[in-house]
């Protein structure tokens, strides 16, 4: 399967008409773990939530995973761990709701999070979304701000079916073997707007002729 389909088939990210917001798909990434599977994929998320309440509610959770033999009629059976069901936590929002959550992330990676001192913070970790249509020798990223709500980083942004957020202790140098270039995130304004600053523009102009 192609990683389009793969990617569209994922994607849940509807429409909320009651309250005419968008409720995501999103894809976490931890890229500095690399010797486990380091990203999963959330579905649920509103877009009034902020990202560092997510991830402090996952990390803060005393979530536990049962282990099951892998084979039930040997009592020496090698065990695995399976995760019973998902975290449970309770999201606030920029709307003044909380918004309940189930989290996809797997018991491995939420383990490892949990015991890496430099993950427990979000506020200090780099916040990355790739930015889409750019030559692949020249991987480019925008910074967003975990403590903002989800809508207002991605406003005038585009994203490939759902956004992939990349989460860095310390600023990535290299993607694929290329240099990586980091933007700071900054809001492209409206075609609106941009149309009424050329109109501006040309009046000025206008003026300064007539003068």
């Amino acid at each position: 399967m192609s990683p389009g389909i793969k990617r569209h088939q994922q994607n849940k990210t509807i429409w909320m008409s009651s309250k005419s917001r968008l409720v995501w798909t999103l894809e976490l990434a931890v890229p500095e773990i690399t010797q486990l599977a380091n990203k999963w994929v959330e579905t649920g998320f509103h877009d009034v939530c902020r990202p560092s309440d997510l991830w402090s509610r996952i990390l803060s959770s005393n979530k536990t995973w049962s282990e099951v033999a892998t084979d039930k009629d040997a009592e020496d059976a090698p065990r695995k761990r399976i995760k019973d069901e998902n975290i449970r936590i309770m999201l606030p929002s920029d709307d003044g709701n909380e918004y309940p959550f189930k989290s996809s992330i797997q018991p491995k990676l939420h383990q490892a999070l949990q015991e890496d001192s430099g993950y427990r913070r979000p506020e200090e970790l780099l916040w990355l979304i790739r930015v889409q249509n750019m030559p692949a020798n020249k991987p480019t990223f925008y910074k967003i701000d975990p403590l903002q709500p989800l809508y207002t980083q991605l406003r005038y942004q585009t994203v490939l079916e759902f956004p992939t957020i990349y989460v860095y202790k310390e600023a990535p140098t290299t993607w694929d073997g290329y240099g990586v270039t980091v933007q700071e995130h900054c809001v492209v304004t409206s075609e609106a707007d941009s149309s009424e600053e050329e109109q501006s523009d040309s009046n000025n102009e206008d003026t300064n002729a007539e003068d």
